[in-house]
This record gives C-alpha cells, sequence and structure tokens, in this order.
C-alpha cells in the first residue's frame, strides 16, 4: 500500500507499506496530529472514522514499488488539454484537431526524448508521439507487457493509449479511490493481496445471507462464479489489485453526471466523437433520427461481417445468408435502442450535445489497451525487437 502526505509548508511525501494494516496506522498517527481532518460516517453508516482526511491521500494498494508509485504520480498530473468545465461544448466550439505530430523539420518528435525516429506511435487520446520500444520501455520502468503493446499497435496501425492516458486512475476522486480500496479488502478474505475464487464466494455468501437471511442456491453461486471471471480477465484464477481496478473504475466513473464526464474527455476524443457524430448524421442538420442510426448501424455491422467472411463487398455476406442477415439485424436493433437512450426528451432525434454526454463513459472506458488489460505478454519476435532496441541504447 502506498500513502501519500502532505506537510504543512506543501511538501509530499511518499510512505510504501507491504500490507494495508499499516498503511491505515500511518494514516491515523497523521490524523491525530492533524486540524484539518474531517471525520465522516463508516460504510455502516453509524460508525464515525477518521480515515478521510485533507492532507493525506491513500495512492494506490499494490504489493509492488517504484512503478506503483510512478503510476499514481503520473495519474494525478493534471493533464493539459483536458477541459475544466463540465459544459458540453457546442458543435461551433468543438473544432477538429490537427493529427499532424511534427517538428521544425517537419519530422515526428517523440514527447520522451525530444528525437525523432522512425518508430513512432501516436496516442489517440492526447496526440502525443513516442518511440517504441525504446522510450515506451523508460517511460514505464521497464514494463514489457505495455512496450509490447505499443509495438503491435505500430505494426499494425491500430489504435493506442500512452501509459498517462491509459491510467484511468488520475480520472477518480481521493474518496472514489479509498471506496476502492475498502471493496477491495471486504473481498479478500485471507489478506494475502489477492481475491481467489474461494474469497469471493465466501465474501457473496456473506453478504447474501446477511440480505437475504438464507443460503445462495446452485444459481445464485453460478453467477457469482461468473462474476468473479468478469473480473479475472487474464484468466489467471486470481484477482490482484490493478485486475480490481480495471474493472471497477468505469462502474464508478459512471456513476458520476454525464456532462462531468464530457469535462475528462481530451480534444482528440472530442474530435474523434465529432467525426462519428458526422458519419451518422446523413442530412448534416446537426439531429441523428432513428433512420439515420439504422443505416449507420447497418452499414457498420455489414462491414464487419465482410471482413470476418473475407467478402469484397460490404453487403454481400449478409444478403446472401439469411442466418447472418438476421444476426446483423439483432445487432442493429439493440444497439440502435441503445444509442437512441440519448434521446432523454424524446423528440426522435439524438443531438449533438446529448450524443456526447452519452457516449463519454464509452469514450474513456476505450482507452485502455486491450492487450494490457488482458496481460498479454510479448511474443518471441517482439522479445527480440525491445531487447535489440533497449540493450542498443544502453550501448550508446
Amino acid at each position: 500500500a502506498v500513502v501519500s502526505t502532505q506537510s504543512t509548508g506543501g511538501t509530499e511525501h511518499i510512505f510504501i507499506y507491504n500490507d494495508t494494516v499499516a498503511a491505515w496506522t500511518k494514516l491515523e498517527q497523521h490524523t491525530a496530529d492533524s486540524q484539518t481532518c474531517e471525520p465522516y460516517v463508516g460504510r455502516d453508516g453509524k460508525t464515525p472514522c477518521t480515515r478521510k482526511i485533507k492532507k493525506t491521500t491513500i495512492v494506490a494498494k499494490k504489493e509492488s514499488d517504484r512503478k506503483l508509485v510512478d503510476a499514481w504520480l503520473r495519474a494525478k498530473t493534471p493533464r493539459p488539454n483536458t477541459a475544466q468545465s463540465d459544459a458540453v461544448p457546442s458543435w461551433e466550439e468543438t473544432t477538429d484537431v490537427n493529427h499532424d505530430d511534427t517538428g521544425e523539420e517537419g519530422t515526428a518528435t517523440c514527447y520522451q526524448c525530444g528525437e525523432g525516429f522512425l518508430r513512432l506511435v501516436r496516442c489517440r487520446v492526447c496526440g502525443k508521439s513516442i518511440h517504441t520500444p525504446r522510450c515506451v520501455y523508460n517511460e514505464t520502468n521497464g514494463d514489457l507487457i505495455v512496450t509490447a503493446t505499443s509495438l503491435r499497435c505500430f505494426m499494425t496501425d491500430f489504435v493506442w493509449s500512452c501509459p498517462d492516458c491509459e491510467n484511468l486512475l488520475g480520472l477518480l476522486t481521493d474518496e472514489e479511490m479509498i471506496e476502492l480500496m475498502e471493496s477491495f479488502d471486504d473481498l479478500d478474505v485471507d489478506c494475502d493481496s489477492r481475491i481467489s475464487l474461494d474469497d469471493f464466494l465466501k465474501y457473496k455468501h456473506r453478504t447474501f445471507k446477511a440480505k437475504y437471511k438464507r443460503a445462495m442456491d446452485l444459481t445464485e453461486v453460478e453467477g457469482a462464479i461468473e462474476e468473479f471471471r468478469r473480473l479475472d480477465k487474464p484468466n489467471t484464477g486470481e484477482v490482484d489489485w490493478w485486475s480490481f481496478v480495471d474493472s471497477r473504475i468505469v462502474e464508478k466513473l459512471s456513476d458520476r453526471p454525464k456532462s462531468e464526464l464530457v469535462s475528462c474527455l481530451t480534444p482528440h476524443e472530442i474530435s474523434e466523437a465529432k467525426m462519428f457524430f458526422r458519419s451518422f448524421d446523413a442530412d448534416s442538420d446537426g439531429k441523428i433520427t432513428l433512420r439515420e442510426a439504422e443505416k449507420a448501424y447497418e452499414r457498420w455491422f455489414a462491414s464487419l461481417w465482410s471482413k470476418v467472411l473475407n467478402c469484397s463487398d460490404s453487403m454481400t455476406g449478409p444478403k446472401t445468408n439469411p442466418e447472418l442477415s438476421k444476426r446483423v439485424g439483432e445487432h442493429v436493433k439493440v444497439n440502435v435502442k441503445i444509442f437512441m437512450e440519448a434521446d432523454v426528451k424524446k423528440h426522435g432525434t439524438v443531438s449533438w450535445s446529448q450524443f456526447l454526454r452519452d457516449q463519454s463513459i464509452y469514450i474513456l472506458a476505450a482507452r485502455r489497451n486491450a492487450a494490457n488489460l488482458y496481460k498479454i505478454k510479448p511474443k518471441p519476435d517482439e522479445m527480440e525487437i525491445i531487447e535489440a532496441e533497449t540493450t542498443y541504447q544502453k550501448l550508446v
């Protein structure tokens, strides 16, 4: 566990502990000496609690060392491109971002070292470019999974989020972080900083019996097991702190007002959302009708299936295959229904402001690189490139 404290003079101190109990002890000691602490009611709604204080912040929980501190400090650094107002920008206020990140001589430059290089990968969230794998490796303190993901995206022209933008912890308030830590501690029955299936089922049995005064039946147990599998995305049989946060952070953010989430988007993300809105708004009147949404999703799913079936014509697959056409129709119907829920006033159309508010949580959730989320390890050929370039840098 990591605790960050700030003295009266503004100096920040970082403390690392091997267990949460020691971290809480440090917090309580600081609370006793602090005149700015504000006690609050505990989770039972009755017991006063002094864990939440103004000058001390629990940063994160993990058994690691400097990597955790670096990740949290990067997450808590304000992003210059992030809007500060909760107001949804109007269509006129939203400008198309220039994705050309070039230096004085017309060559792309790396934000980490400031040099130009052939193997640059661009972050789709903030728009900055960085060397891969060389500078990504240094930026993440040698995290091979993140480094390999950046290299893989460069090789395939797939979208990529840099370590700073991918780290959604910076979007959480201190109170939200404490709530996540307490939830993790509740599930970690044997206090080994890991949530096993056995831990998870014990917690579910205990809370279910306390609430409903009976034991869980077989169907409910199977549901709990399925819920654990959704938490355990890498399928390792246990859930660590980072996996737990990854699974809960979007849920925590979705509890906020939608207009507040819009303020978390960067200009690049808003620009991409504007392009997406244009693709739906066929008559360019600033509103998306039900029929326009249906047409757009039909094109998208037809194009997707054509790639799966390797068809030259995007409409060939659905048209010639009744079963496939039925499945495409079902997907379109579900997605259009979800899309039109943004029309809260039931006018039959979705405006730009409604669209951006409704899509903001999905845009933020999409910042995570899937390979990092599922902890996909580097392949042998990727390891060769990473080792070659990082070794060359050390020699130079």
